[in-house]
């Protein structure tokens, strides 16, 4: 006999199988929160077979007799792309099934349509029984129904889409259980200012801006393609993709870069969630994405050096402040701010630490965090700081801190700028030309100085003002500037 689950033992047996990033929705307890409940009527229209007549504990003979729908199964598809069905098979989308099984849910039909393919559809998951091969998170789960595709090889409009839009896996990963889409949605990974949807579809900047701005260029380099500056020349700008989840999620392997590999998960991140490298300060170290962790694939500095005049350092160089380290022009190597790695280097997940704190969907009492807004959480902080109002305070007291120094540095090249009123300029006359500043003759009047002071000023907040990266390399930066500042002639 079936025996009765209540919702404090699903809660505890959920919480192995429904951390963060966990294959597909598993909206199991009642209370959806949209009025709707959990039956077991099953959707399908392809049978009359209802997916929770079998007992859960009795066992099931698998098979296929049922698949003689649009879908075909993942390993019809491994016939020709082998090694990425051999890659998929070790993850966790392709025993989604199971997961639902192990906790006795494996015939619930609110969960079904995204621990396998199709259920619910014509042609899709019915039961083990009957369509087996649609177990799990499969290929056709993301690329569509492959029928058509199996049965007409050469005629490549019947080719399954390829897309890395965030909705593909949105699909899923959404609700309460694991909201990761809704968050993502609300981050700034999730769109690509306008100014850069002109140029990109105009046929400008893919490779300059697009590299770290468009996730169809960053995928695409990737996959050793041919990325030039037209890449994205007439795309309709709604077809643009920001950073979506497979710019950083290897949507078929598991990859081993993610720090927690005893939960039994792994996040398929593209590149490691935590790296250590030597402070440098070259150009080519600092803007080498090589040596650095996930974030700091974009999050890292460009070539400007202090001694340049057109434009401010870009603003991204937040790994290379973690690391205490800055790019020095070839012609004057020294740094300005000797190198100093942060304190918060050693912190288990670095970046993801504090701008991806995770916590489980909790049935009745706590929706999951899935951490995918990228927001600072100082729960993520507790472990060093105990708990975290302290680590806020911590926080927001060093933040008061910088923002004074700033403030000081900022007045004090205002002052510089006014006494000497370069072309006209004013207070800005110590600033870069993009920035108001001098045109290029009358930044080679600027000294050394105030070139330094104000690469300084920009570099801190340009990579996370508050200082929280690397705060002893930040202070040290600020007073180095402002003594610069202050000493110009």
């Amino acid at each position: 006999m079936r025996k009765d689950l209540s919702v404090q033992t699903l809660a505890v047996l959920l919480v192995p199988f429904l951390l963060i990033l966990t294959v597909g929705g598993c909206p199991w307890f009642p209370d959806l929160g949209n009025g709707n409940q959990n039956t077991n009527t099953n959707t399908n229209t392809n049978t009359n077979t209802n997916a929770n007549t079998s007992e859960p504990n009795q066992p099931v003979t698998p098979g296929d007799s049922g698949l003689t729908g649009k879908y075909v199964g993942s390993a019809r598809c491994a016939l020709c792309h082998t090694n990425v069905h051999r890659n998929w098979s070790a993850t966790l989308h392709a025993t989604a099934l199971e997961t639902l099984e192990a906790i006795g849910q494996g015939n619930n039909s609110i969960c079904l349509p995204c621990h396998t393919v199709g259920h619910g559809e014509q042609g899709g998951f019915v039961s083990r029984a009957l369509t087996n091969a649609l177990a799990g998170v499969g290929c056709e789960s993301c690329h569509g129904p492959g029928r058509d595709h199996v049965e007409n090889i050469e005629d490549k409009t019947k080719r399954p889409p390829k897309s890395i839009a965030a909705d593909v896996c949105g699909k899923c990963h959404t609700s309460e259980h694991h909201p990761n889409f809704e968050d993502w949605e609300e981050s700034a990974h999730s769109g690509i200012q306008s100014s850069l949807v002109t140029q990109f579809i105009a046929g400008s900047n893919a490779l300059t801006c697009g590299v770290c701005h468009s996730g169809d260029v960053f995928v695409a380099r990737l996959k050793g393609e041919t990325v030039g500056q037209d890449f994205l020349k007439n795309k309709a700008a709604d077809d643009l993709n920001p950073i979506t989840c497979a710019v950083c999620h290897d949507p078929h392997r598991k990859t081993g870069n993610a720090v927690e590999p005893e939960d039994g998960r792994d996040y398929q991140l593209r590149f490691a969630q935590v790296k250590f490298v030597t402070p440098t300060n070259t150009v080519a170290a600092a803007t080498d994405p090589t040596r650095f962790n996930l974030c700091g694939q974009c999050h890292h500095a460009r070539d400007r050096v202090w001694t340049d005049g057109s434009r401010e350092p870009h603003p991204s160089d937040q790994i290379n402040v973690f690391f205490g380290e800055m790019p020095m022009p070839a012609s004057k190597p020294d740094p300005i701010v000797p190198s100093r790695p942060s304190v918060h280097l050693n912190a288990a997940e670095q970046c993801s630490t504090c701008h991806v704190f995770r916590s489980p969907f909790v049935a009745g009492r706590a929706p999951a965090v899935s951490g995918h807004t990228f927001e600072v959480n100082f729960e993520g902080c507790v472990d060093c700081h105990g708990t975290a109002d302290i680590a806020k305070a911590k926080f927001d007291g060093l933040k008061v801190e910088i923002d004074t120094r700033v403030a000081q540095l900022l007045a004090a090249l205002n002052a510089w700028g006014t006494a000497k009123n370069i072309e006209g300029k004013g207070a800005l006359s110590w600033e870069y030309t993009s920035e108001g500043g001098p045109s290029a003759g009358g930044q080679n009047t600027i000294p050394d100085n105030i070139k330094k002071a104000r690469y300084l000023y920009y570099y801190v907040v340009q990579g996370g003002g508050t200082g929280v990266h690397n705060p002893d390399y930040v202070r040290e930066a600020l007073v180095t500037a402002l003594t610069l500042a202050q000493t110009a002639p």
